[in-house]
Parts: structure tokens; sequence; C-alpha cells
């Protein structure tokens, strides 16, 4: 019995000691954002960059996230980036606001719900960004850092576009 509850405690203390290849990762894909140019923070939990975009002179805004942990299928190291496109602190969407935004699915990308911790319901945008072959230092003119600062400006532009379709003049930022 102590054995297996001293087994549980180290399953469950587990992911949150951070792994040499995360570490690793993280490294490069902030040398790739650094790269683009792009002004960017952690965010406060250290899960993600953020990036904010201004759209319509600055009336309207759009948080962009780039998770630093990454995803591992098979070899592959792909980079979460999404954005908030509504947001429902009550209840969460209706079936016609699903299947509107459900709609809008894109070639590139994918919108999907959850509840956060704070009992919010989210819709998000998001894509996935390949970083398999980052370098250790990234350049500017690297092809993986221009598909990166595509990607971002791309989530960023389908965000504002679905938050206004949705949201209206009413910026949930």
């Amino acid at each position: 019995m102590i054995l297996t509850l001293l087994c549980a405690a180290l399953m469950i203390g587990s992911p949150q000691t951070p792994r040499p290849d995360d570490d690793a990762a993280k490294a490069r894909l902030k040398s790739a954002l650094d790269a683009t140019g792009l002004k960017y923070e952690a965010s406060a939990s250290g899960l993600s960059f953020t990036l904010m975009f201004d759209h319509e002179g600055g009336k309207r805004k759009q948080k962009i996230y780039l998770a630093v942990k990454p995803g591992t299928p098979s070899s592959l190291k792909t980079h979460m980036i999404y954005t908030t496109v509504w947001l429902g602190k009550d209840a969460p969407p209706d079936e016609a606001l699903m299947r509107k935004i459900l709609g809008r699915t894109k070639k590139l990308g994918s919108f999907y719900l959850f509840k956060d911790a704070k009992g919010i319901w989210v819709i998000r945008f998001r894509v996935h960004f390949d970083a398999t072959n980052l370098k250790e230092t990234s350049a500017s003119d690297d092809n993986l850092v221009i598909n990166l600062k595509d990607m971002i400006y791309f989530v960023s532009q389908v965000g504002d576009e679905t938050d206004k379709d949705l949201n209206g003049d009413n910026d949930i930022r």
C-alpha cells in the first residue's frame, strides 16, 4: 500500500518537473521567436510566450499564445499557436454559435472549446508549428523562422476576424 502511494506520488509529480528535452525545445523556440523580430513576453504561468497585436488602429487587440512545451507526436516536436475568439463566463456556447464557429474551420488550423481553471468557457483558434528541425540559434532568414512568423500573423488575423464576427465591436480582451 505504501509503495503504491509512493509510486502514485512520483507519477503525479513527474509531469511538473521539466525534462531536459523540454528545456532545449523552449530555448530553440525562444531563439526562433527572437529571430522573428516580434515583441513578446513570457506568460505569467510560464507555459507560453504571448504576443499582442493591434487591429483597426489599436481599437481592437488580439493576444496570441505560443505554447512553450512541445507536443511530441512520434519524433516530431510541435508547438501550439492559439488565440481566444469567444468567452462565456456563465455558460458554454449554444449550438447555433458552435455551428457558426465550426463552419469557419480553415485548411490550416482549427477551433476548439474548453473550460479553463476559472470556470470560464473559451473558444480558441489554433495551429501547430512544426519545430522539429529548429536550430539551436535561429536567424531571421531561416525558413522555419519565416514560417513561425507567418503562422503567428495568420492566427492573429483569423482570431481578430472571428472575434469581430462573434462579438461585434465588443473586444473580449
